[in-house]
């Protein structure tokens, strides 16, 4: 929700932004069903002497009914003490699997079923295994990435994007961005649309400077000054350790069953799906140019798996930069085999990205608190809640500013369709208005918080029947490092950030993994189905 903008009689007032809502549980109260079943198995013992007449089975069950209720309903950071024992034992039971460990490239036996000759899959660790990279192709002709998920039958195109930024703009400007990025999401809230999921990753990674050197090389004139060079080779080497760069990237995602009707018509199977994709995919050009949102590139199998590559090897990226700078024949973002080696034998002969079958890591490991992977240690928080207050358009700015370790924030969004979100509603203001009333018929005083809520619901009621677009949203940040030792500084570094965004982060704990999945990567997966 946002405030009204200010009309001709009012003075010109920058439009805040508010109204975040916790998503509650959908078993029964607020409760999951695990955690209903603890609380009435403790009611069951504290009632059960009472009405058998048996006080001395009290002594038993009474205290049974105590452990149970405050596992249901005591809190340690965030999350419920029965949310910490079952994360716990399920990370445990998967570590005396040996399933928090991963190994590939070097370390994996062959694949005997497949041919000597025959490209091989993506070697990706834990829950990313059953995706696999595929290839269409744009209108245009350039190659395109599809990454599919086998399970959930997932179809995800990444494109690789520029924005203008809103920091130093004019507030008008500025709203009138953010309000392209809304219509691009409100266009998405349509009954029965294929794509289901939106990622807008923002990756702030050391800038390697080999673009920088590059151009150096090719604009020197072969009769200037050997001090003027040495001054501007000084410049590059410490600019190269001073600066960093950004990545944005944009992926939406194409849930299969539900356009199952419309792949079975453009020849079914991936082939299908990849159409149907894209066909998609060219009718949101004019929402994504509305949000002043620059597609660079739609990332090709090759982009996409060197965006993964760099991702868990943060080593490979200087490399992989160089060989990107000396690889000719730049057609719409995909580059082609390079040109003769320029002197340094290191990339010359060899095409931009990397090959989908090295894509994921060498070797990982996740472990409680921690996600290890080829040399790089990465830790993943969840925003758990957003400014309880109004905060302006640039609310996120100091979570992602400069800083000195590697970062990525993930935002995840879910369009729901009109009839989702009017039931979503709806179950918001009838919990909120039976809420009220209850506490007012009992002659109790009604709290400011639960007035703010319903009133909060009623004006999003109305703005859903006047078109507005309801979605679900989530969103990570992950850090990653290459010495062990920085983690923790790292980490308070990030709680800090996101204090002064008013962002409260929760640390994702026996599922680091997991979290490295949704935050780091552009795969369009982050967005948990709602628990029941």
């Amino acid at each position: 929700m946002s405030t009204p903008p200010p009309t001709a009689s009012e003075p010109s007032r920058p439009r805040t932004y508010f109204g975040w809502q916790q998503e509650q549980v959908a078993f029964l109260y607020g409760m999951s069903g695990h955690r209903f079943a603890l609380v009435a198995v403790a009611i069951l013992a504290a009632v059960w002497p009472l009405a058998a007449s048996n006080l001395q089975a009290g002594i038993i069950t009474w205290p049974v009914a105590a452990v149970l209720g405050v596992l249901a309903f005591l809190r340690v950071g965030g999350r419920t003490v029965d949310e910490w024992l079952t994360a716990a034992v399920s990370y445990g039971i998967g570590r005396m699997g040996g399933q928090h460990k991963f190994a590939s490239a070097a370390f994996a036996p062959p694949a005997k079923t497949a041919a000597p000759d025959a490209p091989r899959p993506a070697d990706l660790p834990g829950v990313l295994a059953p995706l696999t990279i595929l290839e269409a192709e744009m209108p245009d002709g350039a190659p395109l990435a599809i990454a599919h998920h086998r399970h959930d039958k997932t179809f995800t195109a990444v494109a690789r994007i520029r924005f203008p930024g809103i920091g130093l703009v004019d507030s008008s400007r500025r709203e009138q961005r953010v309000a392209g990025w809304g219509a691009l999401l409100a266009g998405l809230c349509t009954e029965g649309s294929p794509i289901t999921r939106v990622q807008a990753l923002q990756r702030l990674v050391p800038e390697s400077g080999a673009a920088l050197r590059r151009w150096d090389r090719d604009h020197t004139d072969p009769d200037s000054p050997d001090l003027a060079d040495r001054v501007v080779t000084g410049l590059l080497g410490a600019a190269t350790l001073a600066t960093s760069s950004r990545e944005a990237y944009l992926a939406f995602t194409m849930d299969g069953r539900k356009a199952a009707r419309v792949i079975k018509h453009a020849g079914g199977g991936t082939v299908g799906a990849a159409a149907v994709l894209t066909r998609q995919l060219r009718a949101q050009y004019a929402a994504i140019a509305g949000a002043d949102l620059q597609i660079e590139a739609w990332l090709g199998p090759r982009d996409l798996a060197e965006v993964l590559r760099t991702a868990f090897d943060p080593h490979s990226a200087r490399h992989l930069a160089e060989r990107r700078a000396t690889a000719t024949g730049v057609r719409a973002g995909q580059l082609s085999v390079a040109a003769a080696d320029d002197g340094e034998g290191e990339t010359g002969g060899l095409e931009a990205g990397v090959d989908p079958a090295v894509a994921g890591p060498a070797a990982a490991e996740a472990r409680p608190g921690v996600y290890t992977h080829d040399g790089a240690h990465s830790v993943t928080f969840w925003v758990h809640s957003w400014p309880r207050n109004e905060v302006y358009a640039t609310a996120l700015a100091p979570l992602l500013g400069e800083g000195v370790h590697r970062r990525a924030f993930s935002f995840h969004v879910e369009p729901l369709g009109p009839r989702d979100a009017e039931r979503e509603v709806m179950r918001e203001r009838t919990a909120r208005s039976v809420a009220v009333k209850m506490r007012q018929k009992s002659g109790q005083i009604v709290p400011e918080h639960e007035q703010v809520a319903l009133d909060r619901a009623r004006a999003q009621d109305a703005e859903r029947a006047a078109g507005h677009g309801l979605v679900r949203i989530a969103a990570y940040v992950t850090l990653t490092v290459t010495n062990a030792d920085d983690v923790e500084d790292a980490c308070a570094a990030l709680e800090a950030d996101a204090a002064a965004a008013r962002i409260e982060l929760r640390r994702m704990w026996f599922a680091q993994d997991i979290g490295f999945a949704m935050g780091a990567l552009p795969l369009g997966y982050g967005l948990p189905k709602k628990r029941w």
